[in-house]
């Protein structure tokens, strides 16, 4: 019998398998590798098959910050441990109107955090990336120091093989189904293998009230979101050389600068929550949604948006759209609780922005599932399921 065995090899499930490996033995981490045909393909899907998530320290909600700039000192040791690159400083900006507060509170809560920062006025902007056009009163927060961004399928595979490294097993499966034993938990795999662990951490994101893995519905909210991405050659490669992760605070807009994606071309890529997202229910309609381009709407909204901020992208040939998908809790942070007995616990819930702090919750998920004492800013009772 395994003693832990975490279901998920996410941003957070990866990470509790390696920071549980480092904390005991009998570690196995359970989930399946990337398709190689989303078409043909029939099981789960994740968020986490791209090349690029905005990572830094300035966050409106302590929360966020303190957990990003944790998660971001470890990443050095990760990308050792593992040797596997996933991080690159690049910086960081956000942009705001003149009538919100964002920025501020963002700074506030990044400068207690140890985050380089300065503000911005519009000229200021204009000055230090001349590639962008915006209005006066525009405001902006700059990030440097460890502001960047990460490539999440690359983070995956070092926690994965960090992992591993600590003496994890690791499992290429998708599990089927959970079944409490006495003395344990049953793990169904969906070749029919069937194994035992004492306890079992799930962390399938948007996956797991639609796969029906917690024995307690989360009523996890998950939508599907579109990104747009265009492709970067040429001279449009000289003109954005400089551009650093970036975020729209009215619109909620990220922006990730020309990133090389694995078939050898460089992407701008934007993403922004819309009316048009469609909340995703079963596994079916995750399925058809990560299969497909997303919202042609969206597409046609987000490279006007893009055009209006980088006039000089009218240059760009190719533009295409992928699927995302976004899982939000009631609390705004992820749940790393309990969810039957002592045996079966969950940390789920990136709400739009977990990546940054994936190695953070996902330590707390290791501490909370193996029964172990601990201390973090941010009180377990904030992690908890409500209204239970």
């Amino acid at each position: 019998m395994d003693r832990i065995a975490i279901i998920g090899r996410g941003m957070i499930g990866s990470a509790a398998a390696r920071h549980l490996a480092g904390m005991t033995d009998g570690i196995v981490l359970v989930g399946p590798d990337e398709p190689d045909e989303y078409a043909a393909h029939e099981g789960v899907f994740a968020s986490h098959y791209d090349e690029g998530r905005m990572t830094r320290i300035s966050d409106a909600d302590p929360a966020w910050s303190i957990t990003a700039k944790r998660s971001i000192e470890r990443y050095g040791e990760i990308e050792a441990e593992s040797g596997i690159r996933f991080f690159t400083k690049s910086g960081y900006l956000g942009i705001s109107t003149a009538g919100s507060d964002y920025l501020d509170r963002a700074k506030e809560t990044g400068l207690k955090h140890g985050a380089d920062l300065t503000s911005l006025d519009a000229d200021g902007i204009r000055g230090r990336y001349p590639f962008l056009s915006v209005a006066d009163g525009t405001r902006g927060l700059q990030e440097v120091g460890d502001a960047g961004h990460v490539s999440p399928r690359a983070m995956v595979a070092a926690q994965t093989e960090a992992a591993r490294r600590r003496g994890a097993e690791i499992v290429q499966r998708q599990v089927a189904a959970l079944r409490p034993v006495p003395g344990g938990v049953e793990i169904e795999t969906d070749d029919g293998s069937v194994r035992q662990a004492e306890r079992v951490l799930v962390a399938t994101g948007g996956f797991t009230d639609a796969c029906g893995l917690s024995p307690e519905d989360l009523k996890l909210r998950v939508f599907g979101r579109t990104v747009l991405l265009a492709r970067i050659e040429g001279a449009l490669t000289e003109h954005f050389a400089a551009m650093p992760t970036m975020g729209h605070a009215e619109s909620g807009a990220y922006l990730l600068p020309p990133i090389r994606y694995p078939d050898g071309h460089s992407y701008m890529k934007i993403g922004i929550g819309s009316v048009e997202d469609p909340a995703l229910r079963t596994l079916e309609d995750m399925s058809n949604w990560f299969k497909s381009d997303g919202i042609e709407e969206n597409r046609t909204r987000f490279r006007s948006f893009l055009l209006d901020l980088m006039p000089r992208l009218v240059e760009c040939r190719s533009w295409q759209s992928k699927s995302c998908a976004v899982t939000w809790t009631a609390t705004g942070l992820p749940y790393i609780d309990f969810v039957q007995d002592d045996r079966i616990a969950v940390a789920v819930g990136g709400n739009g922005k977990g990546a940054k702090s994936s190695d953070d919750w996902g330590w707390i998920a290791a501490h909370v599932v193996s029964g172990t004492e601990f201390e973090h800013p941010v009180g377990r009772d904030r992690l908890r399921i409500p209204a239970r």
